[in-house]
């Protein structure tokens, strides 16, 4: 019997101080906040639809800036066509498809070297 009163009082020493980590735990998480909401910079929110746009986004201090680069050519096929492109970083990545819809390829063109970097081609399998 000593041996069971022994276990749950061990039993309640752990209790005691898993509460004492968690509420530590919990103050350390609300100073963190504290600290971030005391930056005075501002996280970007989601646009709502039909709402008008705010200007109390932060500028992004991790953007690049590209320099005025000029002209880059890009050969195209006749009939070939630009259905989109994304800018990453100083990278174009350019989605030009056949007339015909059979066949696209993907164009990554570095900004600042003003060159070509690589294509990727898509290809349809005959099925």
């Amino acid at each position: 019997m000593r041996v069971v009163k022994a276990l749950v009082l061990f039993m309640g020493v752990l209790i005691v101080i898993g509460i004492g980590l968690v509420a530590y735990g919990l103050s350390l998480d609300k100073k963190a906040k504290d600290q971030d909401g005391a930056s005075g910079v501002q996280t970007p929110s989601v646009p709502v639809a039909g709402s008008e746009p705010t200007s109390e986004v932060a500028p992004n201090p991790t953007a690049l800036s590209i320099p005025a680069f000029g002209d880059i050519k890009i050969k195209i096929e006749p009939g070939e066509l630009l259905v989109g492109y994304t800018l990453q970083g100083t990278q174009a990545i350019l989605h030009i498809e056949n007339p015909d819809g059979m066949g696209a390829r993907l164009v990554i063109v570095s900004l600042v070297d003003k060159k070509v970097i690589g294509r990727v081609l898509l290809e349809a399998t005959g099925q």
